[in-house]
């Protein structure tokens, strides 16, 4: 990688990680690793392999305190998957503040 992003800038983060990822990572790890969890260090660009979020995220931290993480999944357009339910019955009612 070139330079290090802003590490103040959440998206210059996801979008480091996401290069360090598909360059150095991505066709091993999603044959390998389906489903698991990796934090990647954007400063050293190393990458901590965990079963869920926060193994990962704690290994990494342990490992390389200083560090700046972007957490991905493999196999999954994202870490997590947030939905909701729309009920008609309820339709009245806000689904947030119930």
């Amino acid at each position: 990688m070139d330079a290090t992003p802003s590490l103040s800038n959440p998206k210059a983060v996801a979008q480091a990680g996401e290069k360090i990822y598909s360059e150095k990572y991505k066709e091993e790890y999603e044959t390998k690793y389906f489903g698991k969890f990796v934090a990647i260090n954007i400063k050293t660009q190393t990458p901590t392999l965990g079963d869920s979020a926060e193994e990962s995220l704690e290994n990494a931290k342990r490992a390389e305190p200083d560090g700046v993480f972007h957490l991905m999944r493999f196999g999954f357009a994202g870490a997590f998957q947030v939905s909701y339910s729309y009920s008609y019955q309820n339709a009245d009612n806000d689904w947030v503040f119930r």
